[in-house]
Order: structure tokens, then C-alpha cells, then sequence
């Protein structure tokens, strides 16, 4: 990422698709990394800051020698994706709580 303009820590997880983080205005950033230290996540995104994707996101794992896109994080791994947004949210994945989610977003 070339330049950060944004990070937000989120809330710790409980129940599968609890909100953990959500970004209201990304304004021009076009590159979001996250990661957890516990539990699983998936992102939606909106592009009309109303209606989000009802499907995750496809992310890319930035520790992958081979990186086929994931749709759900592992813990203690950096995820990336790119893409121009209006909001986006993080949501916890399954019954194992997600502890210390975290966003950070810029201009590539």
C-alpha cells in the first residue's frame, strides 16, 4: 500500500455474523488490508452505501507464496483487497469469537 489514509480497530466477535468493523466512507481509498488474532471473518462491501453484497468478498492472503482468493480469514494472517467502495464491514465468520479485528485503508 502506498499510502495509508485510514485504520480502524473493531469490536471483539461472538455470534457468526456479528459486525465487527464497518468503514462509513472510504473516500478514495481503493486498498483495504485486515486481519484478527482469533476466529474468522468475511467482508461485504456496498457501492451505494445503502445495499451490501449479499456473497463475502474474495480476499487475496498477502503471506501466501501461492494465493488463491479466500473468502473467509484465518487468524494472525494479513488479507488484502482492492477496490473502489462506498462502505465496507467486516463480519465474524462461525462460532469462534474474533478477537482484535482491524482494518487499515488507502491509495495504492
Amino acid at each position: 500500500m502506498s499510502e495509508v489514509t485510514g485504520f480502524q480497530s473493531g469490536v471483539n466477535g461472538v455470534n457468526d455474523n456479528d459486525i465487527l468493523v464497518t468503514l462509513d466512507e472510504t473516500g478514495s481509498s481503493d486498498t483495504f488490508n485486515l486481519m484478527s488474532t482469533a476466529g474468522a471473518m468475511d467482508v461485504q462491501v456496498s457501492l451505494d452505501g445503502v445495499n451490501y453484497t449479499t456473497a463475502p468478498l474474495a480476499l487475496t492472503d498477502q503471506g501466501a507464496t501461492v494465493s488463491d482468493p479466500v473468502l473467509v480469514t484465518a487468524p494472525n494472517r494479513m488479507y488484502g483487497f482492492r477496490g473502489k467502495y462506498r462502505r465496507v464491514r467486516v463480519l465474524q465468520n462461525g462460532v469462534t469469537a474474533v478477537v482484535n479485528p482491524s482494518i487499515s485503508y488507502g491509495q495504492m
